[in-house]
């Protein structure tokens, strides 16, 4: 039940970032800024550094493409990008402990590569006729604050979640 919750949850993260949260965006409110809500990766991340790499991976494969037959242009590149960073992200964790501080600067910093990642693809496809410096300024930076600022509001909702799928995975089977 509890693996069930989890990915009813990171479902429904994945539909918040495409329905309720497009009003409340910066961009719509007359500013410069562009920023994605890309809050079943924040997920995923979460997930991945509490789970460990390959259950975050299969999150990341799965959701990375409902993203790309429901929103993208090319199908496979956020499949790729999302197991990519995932699996980074549950990499990284093997290295460090698991503390706030740890987990929040990683997510930054996933995300970040994530979006890097993104426009160096779209860029390789010539799909992105933007340069390096609008698109870190305008779109990058204030879409990896808004993820971040979203994984500080969700790290304990999913961690408490993981850890109750943890506990039922350790159950010895009788």
């Amino acid at each position: 039940m509890p693996r069930f919750l989890l990915a009813v949850t990171l479902l429904l993260l994945f539909v918040l970032e495409g329905t309720l949260v497009q009003v409340f965006l910066p961009d719509k409110w007359g500013l410069s800024l562009m920023t994605v809500p890309r809050f079943a990766l924040v997920g995923t991340i979460l997930v991945s550094m509490f789970l460990g790499r390959r259950e975050g991976l299969y999150y990341g494969l799965a959701l990375g493409f409902l993203q790309d037959v429901l929103y993208g242009q090319v199908i496979g590149l956020y499949m790729m990008t999302m197991m990519v960073a995932s699996y980074f992200a549950g990499l990284i964790v093997l290295l460090f402990q698991r503390g706030f501080g740890m987990v929040f600067v990683t997510c930054s910093l996933i995300l970040f590569a994530h979006e890097w990642l993104l426009y160096s693809l779209h860029l390789l496809f010539t799909t992105a006729p933007v340069d390096v410096q609008w698109m870190l300024n305008r779109q990058i930076l204030p879409t990896v604050a808004l993820n971040a600022l979203f994984a500080l509001v969700i790290y304990t909702p999913i961690k408490r979640l993981c850890e109750s799928v943890q506990s039922k995975r350790d159950l010895p089977l009788e």
